[in-house]
């Protein structure tokens, strides 16, 4: 329209210039035709303006009208397309954005929206955190009264110790590319390598013990496989402690698939301290626990569910009319790290020597890690 317009007010001007040079062309009023080309083309354009202007208010007015009356649909739309899949969400949502997204859900939930934000962010930090999740866990626990020939291999100093031997299954999407074991005495230092929940196991050797957290009789990595197929293990030692590290294949880490993976350690502790406890170290999917005692003067085994959850925990002992003795626990659903499982026991000769009425050691509340 304006192209147009500026072509017929050139016309104008032009026709205006050459009644002004010509002489010969006299019987064509050339001036009055160029004034009304010129008047047209500056007519066309205030049209042209005044008639977009009132189309754009009109446009407007409608794209309004539509935009409120399909606005609920629309929103609607998009909070079904988020909730069917998160693909779509994760292409437009950045990491605080999800946050404010499922803390504003939570207490809209809840009708608290302090409450709700606590709660979320305690468990992004159970859950997100961590870089590994393990399913279909089992955890096996042998105790058995420790052979008198490997008290004297292995100078172990005076006292009654049960043998320890400990083994993990579980299947998982290796994150890391390597397993560390850390056996240790100082308890501020096994808080600060549990609270990491990364790629290092720790276990905690009471310094009670009398024997050493750097010593194999201490802590011992005697196993550890990926799908079945065994790994090197490689141990240092310190003056205080000491660790074994394993290397999990490149190929493994490459092909991020889930694997099967296996450990077994062996540990000792004495009989007087009454207690086994062993910690969830990752975000854990259904998890199994079996802990044998057979033949090592235990009276009784009180079992410490120490996680947190609206199901039931379902513990199961062997049938006095059945030989051997083992507790089965049996944890279902999600299962998050600072969470674990404990065994306590007393001893035959406890319960026979302690007297009606007389209330237990203070030492059953000792803990060996």
């Amino acid at each position: 329209m304006l192209l147009g317009s500026f072509v017929v007010f050139s016309i104008g001007v032009g026709f205006l210039i050459l009644d002004e040079v010509t002489e010969t062309l006299t019987w064509m009023p050339w001036s009055e035709l160029g004034g009304t080309l010129i008047a047209a083309a500056v007519l066309s354009v205030w049209l042209d303006y005044f008639f977009r202007r009132e189309q754009t208010a009109v446009e407007d007015e409608r794209l309004r009208r539509i935009l409120a009356e399909q606005a609920p649909h629309m929103r609607d739309a998009v909070i079904r397309a988020f909730a069917a899949g998160s693909d779509d969400l994760a292409r437009v949502a950045t990491p605080a954005l999800l946050d404010e997204l499922v803390s504003n859900a939570l207490a809209m939930r809840l009708g608290d929206n302090e409450f709700a934000r606590e709660i979320y962010r305690d468990l992004r930090e159970e859950a997100i955190g961590p870089l590994e999740r393990w399913h279909d866990a089992s955890l096996s626990i042998d105790l058995s009264p420790i052979e008198p020939d490997r008290v004297e291999a292995e100078s172990l100093p005076p006292g009654d110790y049960f043998d320890v031997v400990v083994r993990w299954e579980y299947t998982t999407v290796p994150a890391h590319p390597k397993r560390r074991f850390v056996c240790l005495s100082d308890r501020v230092e096994y808080a600060e390598l549990a609270s990491e929940r990364g790629a290092t196991s720790g276990w905690f050797f009471k310094p009670e013990s009398g024997i050493p957290a750097n010593s194999r009789s201490a802590f011992e990595l005697r196993r550890f496989t990926i799908d079945g197929a065994e790994q090197p293990i490689r141990r240092s030692e310190r003056k205080h402690s000491q660790s074994y590290t394993v290397s999990v294949p490149e190929q493994v880490l490459q092909t991020a698939e889930p694997v099967a993976v296996s450990y077994t350690y062996r540990t000792i502790t004495p009989r007087h301290f009454h207690l086994l406890f062993f910690d969830i170290e990752q975000p854990t999917r259904d998890l199994r626990v079996d802990f044998d005692y057979g033949g090592c003067g235990i009276q009784s085994v009180s079992t410490l569910d120490l996680v947190p959850s609206v199901r039931p925990t379902r513990i199961e002992r062997t049938p006095q009319d059945l030989p051997g003795d083992v507790i089965r626990v049996d944890l279902d659903g999600w299962i998050f790290p600072r969470s674990g499982v404990a065994f306590v026991w007393t001893l035959d000769r406890e319960r026979t020597a302690q007297r009606p009425g007389h209330s237990k050691s203070s030492s059953h509340q000792n803990d060996q890690r």
